[in-house]
C-alpha cells in the first residue's frame, strides 16, 4: 500500500487541501507534522483522537509557546562560563482523548480519511464503520485551535448510525501521561515527557469538566488545562467518571437505533502562570468569554483571522502548482508558529513536533522577520519584542563571556538563557547580534515603524553592537584592520575560526545601522536619545570607535581565486569530495566526527553565499557569481537553511535553472520530506525562506534606504507570479509575466519604487496601476 498524504494539486481547490487515507500510513509520525495546527501560543501534532489508535511510531504533542522546562546540562567536564541549563517545551495534557468503542463487536473499518484545509485551519475526520449484523456507524470529527481566542482549542464529533442499532461506548478524556521518543544519535531531534516534567498541584472533574494544575518541574511556571463537553442527542445513556490524574475521562455508554445521532463537543483551555491564583482568574475570565458563542460562532471567528491572513499574503504561480502548493503550506505554517505576545518567539520546528527542544535560533531573525514584515508586520514586531523582553539575558550572557557593557544573545534558547552545551557551535556564533540588528532594520525598513525603533529597537540594537569592539581588535599585523578572531559562522562544519567572512562583513553593517540610526535618533528625538544614552552610559567615544571599527573591517579575500575567503584558514584545508561521497553518509554531522569535519573544506550551508544576499549591492554581480562558483560545490546543504539562499543567488546571476531547482527544494522541504527528518517537525526558517527565494530571487526586491527596488526575472517554464505585499502601511499587487511586470496599489499612501531593468523611478497612486516591460529572455 502506499501513504496516502495527498498533496497533489490538480485544481485549485485541492491546491489548499491535504488530505490522508488513515488506513494506509508509511510513516505516521510525518503525517503528524504535516497536519498540525496551532496559534502561536498552542500547538497540536496530527496525531487522531482515540487511544486505541495509538501506534509505537506515534508522537503525541501538545505545547504552549514559551513554556518550557528548565534542566541541568550534564557535562563529563565542565568549565567557566558553558551553557548550564536547558530549556525545553513541554508537552501538557492532550484534550485529544476522544475515543469511541464499541464493546463486543469488531467493527470494519470501510473509510477513514482526513483533511486539512490550509485556507481555514480546520481539520475534518470522517470514518464509516461497518458490521454485518449491527450495521453502520458514520462519524465526522472537526478540530481546530482558534486564532480568535488563543487558549482555546475546539472539537466536534458527530457519531450517526445510519443503519441498524449500536451500542457504544464514548470516552472523553484528557491524556496527561504520553510521552515521546526520538533519535537519541540525532542531535536535531528531541524527546519529551510529561512525566519527567509535569507534577500535579490540583484536579477536579464532573461530568461535563475536567480541569488540571500542574506544576513544571525546576521551573516557576502553573499550567492549566481544561476541558468542557457538550452533549447532544435524544437517547438515553449512562455516564461514569474515570477518576485518575493520569487519564481522567468521563465515560458515556448508549444504543443508537438507526437514524439516531450524538455530538460531542469539546472546548478545550490551555493557561500558564507563575502565580496560582492569577492563572485560575484569567482562566475563569477566558472560559466565561468563550461559553458565550457557540461552536459554530467560534469557528467563523477562527475562520476570519485566517481569511484575513489570506487576503494580504496570497500567492499564485502560473505554470507550478506543486511550489505554489508548498508556498502555501509554508505560509500556513509560519503564520500559525509565530508568537503573538512579545514574549514568545517562533521555534526552529514550530509548534509542530519535539525537534530542537522547542528551542529559537537566528532562523528568526536572518530568515522569518523579513518575510514577515512583508507579510504580517505586526508579527514580525511582536518576534522582535521577544528579543526586547531578554535583552537583560543576553547582557548577562555578555557579562558571563567577559563582555562589558553589552549584550549577547543566546544562540538556542526559549527563555532568553544560553542553551547549547557544543560552545564551538553554539556561543561562538556571534553574528546572532548582527541577525537581531538586521532583522530590526529589515522590519524598520518594510514598516517605517518608528515608535518601535525610539521604545526598544535602538536599545537593542546599541547593546549587541557593543560585542563587537570586545571581541574584536585593531590588528597591527594587517595594517590595522578590525578583526574578530575565534568565532562560528553560519557553517556549522568550520568552528571557532578567525575573520570569518560573513561573521564580520555583518559586523560591520551592524555597526555600521547602529551608527546611523544614533544619528538619526537625535535628530529625531533628541531628549528621548539624550535618556538612552545615559541609561546605556553610551558615550560618543564609543559611537566613534564603532564607526571606525566599521571602516577598518577586516573582508578576507583571495587575490589568486578573486573570492572571499570564508576565513582566514579555510581556502587552506583539504577539500572534501563531495562529488563521489556516498549518499548514505549524509549528513556528515551524523557520520563523523566533528574533528574530523572541521579539517576539510566542506559546508553545511551558504556562509559566505549567505554574505552575498544580504550584503545586496556592495557586491557587483560578477563578485557574487565567483563567490558562488566556489563555494556551492563545496556545500552538503545538511542545513535546510542553504538552498533558498542558493536559489536567491543564482536568480541574482540570472542563472534560474538552477535558481528554481533550489527554490524547488525549499518549496517542498517537508511535504516530500526531502531531509528525511520531517517527522519531528516542520522547518520553519526553510518555509520562510522559500518565499524568500520567490520575492527576493525571481521577483528581485530588495528594501534599501531609498525604497524598494526590484529585478524580476522569471523562470522559464512559467507563466507568471502574482503576490501582494506589505509596505510602510500600504499594500502592494505584484504581477509579473513573461515580458512584463505589473504594480498596483491597493491601499495606502502613493508610493515610489524602482525597477532595476529599467532603472527609474515609478509613482504609484491609490488603485492605480503601472506595468513595465522588461527582457526576461534569459
Amino acid at each position: 500500500m502506499h501513504s496516502t498524504i495527498d498533496s497533489t494539486c490538480p485544481d485549485n481547490g485541492t491546491l489548499w487541501r491535504l488530505s490522508e487515507d488513515l488506513r494506509h500510513r508509511l510513516n505516521p509520525r510525518l503525517s503528524e507534522t504535516l497536519f498540525s495546527q496551532a496559534n502561536g501560543y498552542i500547538g497540536l501534532r496530527g496525531t487522531l483522537e482515540g487511544l486505541e489508535e495509538s501506534t509505537p511510531e506515534r508522537c503525541e504533542g501538545v505545547y504552549l509557546n514559551g513554556v518550557y522546562s528548565r534542566e541541568p546540562i550534564p557535562y563529563g567536564e565542565s568549565a567557566f562560563g558553558f551553557a548550564t541549563h536547558n530549556h525545553k517545551l513541554l508537552q501538557v495534557p492532550s484534550c485529544k482523548l476522544i475515543t469511541l468503542k464499541t464493546p463486543g463487536k469488531d467493527y470494519d473499518c470501510q473509510e477513514d480519511s482526513r483533511e486539512l484545509d490550509m485556507a481555514t485551519g480546520v481539520l475534518s475526520r470522517q470514518q464509516r464503520l461497518s458490521h454485518s449484523l449491527a450495521g453502520q456507524l458514520d462519524i465526522t470529527t472537526e478540530r481546530f485551535v482558534s486564532l480568535a481566542h488563543p487558549e482555546l482549542v475546539c472539537i466536534k464529533m458527530h457519531i450517526s448510525a445510519t443503519r441498524g442499532s449500536h451500542d457504544l461506548s464514548l470516552l472523553a478524556g484528557m491524556d496527561c501521561i504520553y510521552g515521546s521518543s526520538a533519535d537519541a544519535n540525532d542531535p536535531r531531534a528531541g524527546s519529551l515527557s510529561i512525566a519527567d516534567t509535569l507534577v500535579i498541584e490540583e484536579y477536579r472533574q464532573d461530568s461535563e469538566s475536567i480541569s488540571l494544575y500542574h506544576r513544571v518541574v525546576d521551573s516557576d511556571f502553573v499550567i492549566a488545562s481544561a476541558c468542557v463537553d457538550q452533549l447532544t442527542t435524544q437517547v438515553a445513556m449512562t455516564h461514569e467518571c474515570q477518576d485518575q490524574t493520569e487519564q481522567p475521562a468521563n465515560i458515556y455508554r448508549l444504543n443508537l437505533a438507526e437514524g439516531q445521532s450524538i455530538e460531542l463537543v469539546r472546548f478545550a483551555f490551555y493557561h500558564h502562570d507563575t502565580s496560582m491564583s492569577v492563572l485560575k482568574a484569567r482562566q475563569q475570565q477566558d472560559m466565561a468569554a468563550c461559553f458565550t458563542l457557540s461552536y459554530e460562532q467560534h469557528k467563523q471567528a477562527h475562520i476570519a483571522c485566517f481569511n484575513a491572513f489570506w487576503q494580504t499574503a496570497q500567492l499564485q504561480i502560473d505554470g507550478d502548482s506543486q511550489t505554489e502548493q508548498g508556498l502555501i503550506f509554508s505560509l500556513f505554517h509560519l503564520f500559525q508558529s509565530a508568537g503573538r505576545n512579545g514574549t514568545s518567539a517562533i521555534a526552529a520546528k514550530g509548534l509542530s513536533g519535539p525537534g530542537y527542544d522547542g528551542h529559537y535560533f537566528w532562523d528568526t531573525e536572518i530568515y522569518i522577520i523579513p518575510c514577515l514584515s512583508l507579510l504580517q508586520p505586526d508579527l514580525a514586531k511582536q518576534l522582535l519584542m521577544y528579543r526586547y523582553h531578554t535583552l537583560n539575558a543576553a547582557r548577562q550572557r555578555a557579562c558571563e563571556l567577559a563582555i562589558t557593557p553589552g549584550a549577547l544573545y543566546a544562540w538556542r534558547t526559549i527563555g532568553g538563557e544560553e542553551c547549547s552545551a557544543y560552545f564551538p557551535a553554539g556561543t561562538a556564533q556571534y553574528h546572532i547580534n548582527s541577525a537581531v540588528a538586521y532583522a530590526i532594520k529589515t522590519y524598520y525598513q518594510a514598516s517605517d515603524d518608528w515608535a518601535f525603533i525610539q521604545a526598544y529597537g535602538a536599545e537593542m540594537v546599541f547593546e549587541t553592537a557593543r560585542v563587537w569592539l570586545a571581541l574584536g581588535h585593531f590588528n597591527a599585523e594587517r595594517e590595522g584592520q578590525f578583526c574578530i578572531d575565534g568565532v562560528t559562522g553560519p557553517d556549522e562544519y568550520t568552528a571557532l575560526v578567525n575573520n570569518n567572512f560573513y561573521t564580520n562583513f555583518m559586523a560591520k553593517k551592524h555597526l555600521q545601522f547602529a551608527s546611523s540610526l544614533a544619528i538619526e535618533f537625535a535628530d529625531r528625538a533628541p531628549q528621548a536619545y539624550v535618556q538612552l544614552m545615559a541609561k546605556l552610559e553610551l558615550s560618543t567615544t564609543e559611537l566613534e570607535d564603532w564607526r571606525l571599527a566599521a571602516a577598518q573591517m577586516f573582508l578576507p579575500f583571495d587575490e589568486r581565486l578573486q573570492i572571499h575567503a570564508q576565513d582566514d584558514s579555510f581556502l587552506a584545508k583539504k577539500p572534501w569530495d563531495l562529488a563521489n561521497h556516498p549518499k548514505d553518509k549524509l549528513p556528515l554531522l551524523l557520520h563523523y566526527h566533528p574533528l574530523v569535519i572541521y579539517r576539510h573544506q566542506v559546508l553545511k550551508q551558504a556562509d559566505t553565499v549567505l554574505a552575498m544576499f544580504l550584503a545586496d549591492d556592495e557586491f557587483s554581480v560578477e563578485q557574487k557569481a565567483r563567490d558562488l562558483a566556489y563555494y556551492e560545490p563545496l556545500t552538503t546543504h545538511d542545513s535546510t537553511l542553504s538552498s533558498c539562499i542558493h536559489s536567491i543567488e543564482y536568480a541574482e546571476i540570472g542563472d534560474l535553472p538552477k535558481a528554481y531547482d533550489y527554490f524547488e527544494a525549499s518549496a517542498r522541504m517537508d511535504l516530500d520530506n526531502l531531509h528525511g527528518n520531517s517527522e519531528y517537525g516542520i522547518h520553519t526558517a526553510c518555509m520562510a525562506g522559500a518565499w524568500n527565494s520567490l520575492v527576493f530571487g525571481f521577483l528581485g526586491l530588495r528594501m534599501r534606504d531609498s525604497g524598494l527596488h526590484f529585478h524580476p526575472q522569471l523562470p522559464q517554464h512559467w507563466r507568471g507570479i502574482h503576490i501582494k505585499l506589505r509596505y510602510r502601511q500600504r499594500l502592494l499587487a505584484v504581477v509579473l509575466q513573461a515580458g512584463q511586470i505589473k504594480f498596483e496599489l491597493l491601499s495606502g499612501a502613493p508610493l515610489s519604487f524602482s525597477c532595476l531593468h529599467q532603472g527609474q523611478l515609478h509613482s504609484l497612486s491609490l488603485n492605480s496601476t503601472v506595468p513595465c516591460l522588461l527582457d526576461l529572455t534569459n
